[in-house]
């Protein structure tokens, strides 16, 4: 009898909604039809006002653009959400890839719905695209694209606070992760005074990993990449620009571009390659530093061989220009990476490198400027053994020794050892490799003995004073790559 009853008032309760539907169905018809198009707006958008106002939901609308810029927290929410996609709540999602992107790119479909949750709150997500009129020329973006997109954010009204103060930075700084994991390192050079409007991808395979360099060396180059990265805080507490110089020396082939291609690909950094001779004047020098983005490293490789840096204390400067029509002098560059200007932009990294450390004037490379001197030397067992681990994957051979030993005598570049284990790069050809790279260093160490015999004896004095300051109390012994730094 109950059942009976509960059934027929359900049967009333479901005619009487649809009475009501159809009655409001007639009622909207007739608006339509004998009132004007800007009455029935006008009710319907009171009839919308009075519902928001007795709502529990508060809703944020977050646009594509503001004015003629793209709106940052539309960027960011588009990526984030792109992330959410496997929610049960979404049906249709977008996929795309372009050439600046390492990984596959996912964003919500025009008209998707995704809740998400943030601290135990319901965010419903919600990408609304309007048709842009072919004739609407009033904002320049509408008329440039087919369609006009902004996302609505739904939530609790007593939530505003949480979305505001937490919600909404936590997706900006997600989205900003997320760029630098996907991120291809560019690199950038100087056309006509002005860094290259085309792209370049960096995709120099070299990481810290496979650099064949020495290993103490190595590892406080990255430890001191990482002090400088997370020293925001500690910049600014000293009074100091977010930046630092790296001073890199040695002969040639020891690994100085590979370095620092090692030190972009670790930190995600844009290459800016700067040569001076490129560069006119000082006002272009200053220009192209404020082009310059922040995260990025600065090169200007064999600084003493671009163009004549005029010494200021010299009385015959005025009388030595530099060579054409470049006229940048040692002033301004120092005024550029350690003047008022070097503090326009933040973690920046700029690198010199040179063959010959004692050319550069000691001003350029004080600490401040140059905040660590890497001295890259000549191959030695830990460069070496390496090589043979990125040749062959082999840590361990029986002519190791004998290689380590003759490399304590000759001085030979990773890049001629390199260039030996080239002649034979598969792993059945190993065991000929280091045969090979074996007779080249007996041949190096021959020749060297040779040409040390025909050295007039004044010459010969000279020379054996220098291998031995070199090399170490004069036991034939050469030190492996130094490092000096001016702490942070």
């Amino acid at each position: 009898m109950l059942s009976q009853r509960k059934e027929m008032k359900t049967k009333g309760l479901l005619s009487t909604a649809a009475s009501i539907a159809a009655t409001a169905m007639v009622i909207r018809t007739i608006a339509n039809d004998f009132f004007p198009a800007e009455i029935t707006n006008y009710f319907s958008m009171r009839l919308r006002s009075l519902s928001h106002r007795f709502s529990s939901q508060l809703t944020i609308v977050i646009d594509e653009f503001r004015g003629h810029v793209v709106n940052q927290v539309f960027e960011a929410a588009d990526a984030y959400l792109g992330t959410k996609t496997a929610t049960p709540s979404i049906q249709r999602v977008k996929v795309g890839k372009t050439d600046k992107d390492n990984n596959l790119s996912l964003s919500m479909d025009r008209g998707g719905t995704l809740v998400d949750v943030y601290e135990n709150v319901e965010m419903k997500w919600k990408l609304v695209c309007s048709q842009v009129p072919s004739h609407n020329h009033g904002d320049i973006n509408s008329s440039q694209r087919s369609e006009v997109r902004h996302y609505e954010l739904s939530f609790h009204k007593r939530n505003k606070d949480l979305v505001i103060d937490s919600y909404l930075p936590y997706i900006l700084e997600r989205a900003k992760l997320m760029r630098e994991e996907n991120k291809s390192i560019k690199l950038h050079t100087v056309v006509y005074g002005r860094w290259d409007e085309d792209e370049v991808i960096f995709k120099h395979p070299m990481t810290f990993n496979s650099l064949a360099m020495d290993w103490e060396l190595k590892r406080a180059v990255m430890e001191d990449l990482e002090m400088f990265t997370n020293g925001e805080e500690y910049y600014k507490r000293v009074g100091k620009a977010w930046k630092r110089g790296y001073l890199l020396y040695g002969p040639p082939g020891t690994g100085k571009s590979s370095l620092i291609a090692a030190m972009a690909n670790h930190l995600k950094y844009d290459i800016y390659d700067l040569d001076l001779a490129d560069v006119r004047n000082n006002s272009d020098l200053r220009f192209l530093l404020l082009s310059i983005s922040s995260r990025s490293i600065l090169v200007v490789e064999d600084i003493d061989c671009s163009i004549e840096l005029e010494n200021r204390e010299s009385k015959e400067a005025e009388a030595h220009s530099n060579q054409g029509d470049n006229q940048i002098t040692l002033s301004g560059l120092l005024n550029v990476i350690d003047g008022l200007w070097s503090c326009c932009g933040e973690e920046r990294i700029i690198i010199f490198t040179t063959n010959h450390k004692k050319r550069l004037d000691p001003a350029l490379v004080r600490p401040g400027r140059m905040d660590m001197h890497v001295h890259m030397s000549y191959c030695n067992a830990s460069v070496f053994k390496q090589l043979a681990f990125n040749y062959f994957g082999i840590r361990d051979h029986g002519v190791f020794e004998q290689i380590e030993k003759l490399l304590e005598e000759v001085n030979v570049s990773p890049a001629e050892v390199a260039g030996e284990l080239l002649k034979k790069n598969s792993n059945s050809n190993a065991e000929a490799a280091f045969q090979g790279l074996l007779k080249f260093l007996h041949e190096k160490k021959e020749k060297g003995e040779e040409e040390t015999v025909n050295i007039p004896s004044s010459v010969q004095f000279s020379t054996i004073f220098i291998n031995q300051s070199s090399r170490g109390r004069g036991r034939g012994r050469r030190g492996r790559g130094r490092f000096r730094h001016s702490g942070r």
